[in-house]
C-alpha cells in the first residue's frame, strides 16, 4: 500500500483522479528503475570493452543503446572470460533491455491522454520514421508499475553477471561486488 503523502507542489495534482496518480507514480517508479539498469549497463559496457576511466565513456547514450553495444560485444568476444552459455543469456536479456526501453521511450517522449470510453490512456509519439502522423497506442494505468518491475527484474539479472564475471572482492566482505573504475 501506498502511504499517503502531500505533495511538494500541490497544485500540480490538483484535480487528479485514482487512474491519473496510479499512472503518474508508475511512471516515476518506471524511470527510477530504469535508470538504475542504464547505470547497470554502462557498467557492464565498460567492463566488456575494457574502457578506463568509466565515468567519462558514452555518459550521454541511451539504455537501449547501450544493451545494443553490449549484444555486439558479447557476439565477437573470442575469450572464454564469460562462456558461451552464460553469453547466450546475458544476450536475451539485453536483447529484452532493448525492446523495453523502447516501450519507455514511448512514456518517456510521449504525450498521454485518457479515454473515458476504453478506460485507458493513449500515448501519442511523434516518429522520425513517420513524419507526419505521431505513434498512437493504447495502455493501461498499470503499465508503467509493470514495465517498472520488468526493468528491476533486467537489472537484478545483469547486475548478477557483472558481479560474477567483472566483480571484485571488497576489504572486510566475503563476497564480490559490482566496481566501475
Amino acid at each position: 500500500m501506498v502511504p499517503p503523502f502531500t505533495p511538494p507542489v500541490p497544485w500540480l495534482a490538483a484535480g487528479m483522479d485514482e487512474e491519473e496518480a496510479k499512472i503518474t507514480m508508475g511512471l516515476g517508479l518506471l524511470l527510477r528503475e530504469a535508470a538504475l539498469l542504464e547505470y547497470t549497463l554502462h557498467g557492464l559496457l565498460v567492463h566488456l570493452k575494457n574502457e578506463q576511466p568509466a565515468y567519462s565513456y558514452q555518459p550521454q547514450t541511451t539504455g537501449g543503446q547501450l544493451a545494443a553495444d553490449c549484444i555486439k560485444h558479447l557476439k565477437k568476444m573470442e575469450n572464454d572470460l564469460i562462456p558461451a552459455k552464460r553469453r547466450a543469456d546475458l544476450i536475451k536479456h539485453l536483447e529484452t533491455c532493448v525492446d523495453r526501453f523502447k516501450v519507455r521511450h514511448h512514456f518517456v517522449h510521449g504525450v498521454l491522454d485518457f479515454d473515458p470510453e476504453s478506460q485507458q490512456w493513449l500515448t501519442h509519439k511523434g516518429s522520425k520514421a513517420r513524419k507526419t502522423l505521431p505513434e498512437i497506442r493504447f495502455t493501461t494505468s498499470s503499465e508503467p508499475w509493470e514495465l517498472a518491475v520488468e526493468f528491476n527484474h533486467l537489472n537484478k539479472k545483469i547486475l548478477e553477471l557483472d558481479i560474477e564475471y567483472f566483480g571484485e572482492m571488497i576489504e572486510g566482505q566475503t563476497h564480490k561486488a559490482s566496481v566501475k573504475r
